[in-house]
């Protein structure tokens, strides 16, 4: 989503939809699965060549990376005859209209036997042309056995949990993309109901009980229609075998994978409203993006957000009367770039950057364990000065069962790579530590806590990714331009100063705001700032719009200036605006690359003229008046001016005519024109 556009995936119905509906569009992709193809040609021949990551493990399969569904099933398979004590054998909870077996299976320590464990829920592909997820499940059930017996946390949660697997809800969509590209990239989303006339399928997502046809825009009533809901609540038999399976059992944590968005949505989905759990749902979630960097969908409002009804994770939650409530939560795999068929290259990264995800819906904080985990925390400093500041950092745990843990700060660049750790010392609920910077290396910086449970393993890591700060700079405001529009409306440009040595700040902005009772209103949002190279001085591109209520009783004002890098915010600092006296008004226009000082204009004049001139740094700018004598009439300018070219206009009402001189000094620079005043 952009500020005046947003990018979409259309089917043929969709699209003529929009062509009716008199917006301005462009089709920037004529056909997604084509486009796969072309990019990934390469990438697919690569592949062929490459091995399982582990032998008879998790791996890429033939359809461009992707496992097939019959690959899919070969892995449960190979599952079970590798870890038999670790995992069930593929057990079918249905059929779909093309009598395909969906399959399930159970990881725990005594899997064919049903223990008074907390149950947790992964699956995917209820949307049949969005496979990561299906890799991403299949990649955690591997980690899952392959770990079990040497990391202690794996083996808590397998020995304590009983963890349900159905890696392919959809099996006749995904064998149909398999059928239409079997080298990736088909785009079918439903399933394969045969609605007549030659229109094919409803999508699974849009059939469940809960609120299904709350309304025409989270699904749709035409069978042509991707978001089509079907004929009634659980027409398809996926969605029945779906739903019998989840009242067999008694899952508390359900996680149901989609693509992409890199975000975790919370139900509820029919209406976008706040659930009674939200809080739990927040924590949960919060906990789950600590490590990739998602999104929480909680605070991602319309027209972003976009509703659906009738959808799996509404029904878990909201259906109470034939089962419990299950916490049900979708996260959407991938970036916009990866779209619903990643490219070979990126099928691991995905799959891992959701590890530590699935590892926290099995614990299920808050609503099946209370692990301890940070809660808040806090940096004394946004800026850090190397060899000078010392870096305070402090945190304060959620424990209500009062285990035991360690806490350590973990010290990472912008890239997320772990450059040191050390452990917090600990005050009750709270943890502190200190960090002093033995070098004089400028740069940006992250801290991340993570709490290690001693009586319990558990691992958790803290997700405040506003928990920055940088050795960089400082910024600071170096001076500001403005120009008076009326009596009551100022543009203001700041300029700021890079006083590092050595690192240039990149995606800097700029936003003014101002507690002065006599601010009417400033320039909402950020203003961009081109790249500071250290030492030099720059203007925001943008003129900012200040409005004052009454210049008249106020001729000055102190703002504060936030500026930001790359969307963290770093650096404060004042500023102040100056109500041009009467009769002399300066613009700024762009910076020049020499000091210049013009000829008047007009000249002669009667009795307004303008005077331009131009400097290519910040100086301390005198502009004087003088007669024919030599003797000093008026100071128009004295004031310290950033770098630019400006144009003020004087009023020489009260003068007699003659000759006079006006004089331009800027640091060593002076020059003197003449102009002749004619009435």
């Amino acid at each position: 989503m952009q500020d005046n556009y947003f990018d979409a995936l259309l089917d043929s119905f969709q699209l003529d939809i929009l062509k009716k509906s008199g917006y301005l569009y462009e089709i920037i992709i004529d056909d997604v699965t084509k486009d796969y193809l072309e990019r990934t040609k390469e990438s697919r021949e690569k592949i062929k060549l490459k091995k399982p990551c582990q032998p008879l493990g998790f791996g890429y399969g033939s359809m461009g990376g992707f496992y097939t569904f019959s690959e899919v099933v070969a892995q449960l398979d190979t599952m079970r005859l590798l870890y038999p004590n670790l995992i069930t054998v593929k057990d079918s909870i249905g059929a779909s209209i093309e009598v395909r077996a969906i399959w399930s299976v159970k990881i725990s320590d005594n899997p064919d036997l049903n223990e008074s464990e907390a149950e947790v829920f992964y699956n995917a592909l209820i949307h049949a042309r969005e496979p990561m997820g299906m890799m991403t499940v299949i990649y955690f059930m591997y980690y899952l056995l392959e770990n079990y017996g040497i990391n202690p946390e794996i083996t808590y949660l397998v020995d304590n949990r009983e963890l349900y697997f159905m890696p392919v809800i959809n099996p006749d969509g995904y064998a149909y993309n398999e059928q239409i590209s079997p080298n990736g990239g088909g785009m079918w989303r439903k399933n394969r109901r045969d609605n007549g006339g030659g229109v094919f399928g409803v999508n699974l997502n849009c059939n469940f009980g809960y609120m299904w046809g709350y309304d025409d825009i989270g699904s749709s009533p035409y069978p042509s229609n991707s978001e089509y809901r079907g004929t009634g609540p659980f027409s398809e038999p996926e969605s029945q075998s779906f739903r019998e399976y989840c009242i067999d059992n008694n899952f508390i944590v359900s996680c149901s994978y989609h693509t992409h968005w890199n975000v975790i949505f919370p139900p509820w989905g029919y209406n976008l409203e706040q659930t009674p759990d939200s809080t739990i749902f927040n924590n949960l979630i919060t906990l789950a993006i600590a490590l990739n960097g998602y999104r929480n969908g909680i605070y991602i409002p319309p027209p972003e957000n976009y509703p659906v009804n009738g959808y799996s994770d509404d029904w878990m939650y909201g259906e109470t009367s034939e089962k419990n409530k299950i916490f049900g939560i979708l996260p959407e795999v991938g970036n916009h770039i990866d779209g619903s068929w990643p490219i070979p290259e990126r099928i691991f990264p995905l799959a891992e950057e959701n590890l530590y995800s699935n590892i926290v819906y099995a614990w299920g904080p808050g609503i099946i364990e209370n692990p301890p985990y940070i809660k808040n925390e806090s940096l004394n400093l946004s800026y850090c000065r190397p060899l000078i500041d010392t870096l305070r950092i402090s945190a304060i745990e959620n424990n209500p069962d009062n285990h035991t843990s360690n806490v350590y700060a973990q010290l990472l660049n912008p890239n997320d790579s772990l450059l040191n750790e050390f452990q917090l010392n600990q005050t009750d609920s709270t943890f502190d530590g200190e960090l002093f910077f033995a070098t004089s290396d400028e740069n940006f910086y992250k801290i991340r806590f993570k709490q290690t449970g001693l009586d319990i393993p558990s691992n958790f890591y803290s997700s405040n990714n506003k928990l920055k700060f940088t050795t960089a700079g400082p910024l600071k405001m170096d001076s500001v331009a403005y120009v008076k529009i009326s009596n009551v409306q100022y543009g203001v440009k700041p300029y700021v100063k890079n006083y590092g040595t050595s690192m240039t700040i990149s995606g800097a902005k700029i936003r003014l705001y101002c507690d002065d009772p006599w601010i009417f209103s400033i320039g909402s949002g950020y203003s961009n700032l081109p790249d500071i190279i250290p030492g030099a001085t720059v203007a925001a591109n943008n003129w900012i719009l200040v409005q004052v209520i009454d210049s008249l009783f106020n001729d000055q004002f102190n703002f504060i200036a936030e500026i930001t890098s790359n969307g963290w915010p770093y650096w404060k600092d004042t500023l102040q605006l100056i109500i041009p006296p009467v009769g002399v008004e300066e613009e700024l226009y762009e910076i020049p690359t020499e000091f210049l000082l013009s000829q008047n204009y007009p000249n002669p004049f009667n009795p307004n003229t303008k005077i331009k001139y131009s400097i290519p740094q910040s100086s301390n700018v005198v502009i004087k008046v003088f007669d024919i004598l030599g003797s000093e009439i008026e100071t128009l300018v004295n004031v310290e001016k950033p770098a630019g070219t400006y144009e003020l206009n004087w009023n020489a009402a009260n003068l007699p005519s003659g000759v006079y001189f006006y004089q331009l000094k800027a640091g060593s620079f002076v020059e003197t024109n003449k102009m002749i005043l004619l009435k």
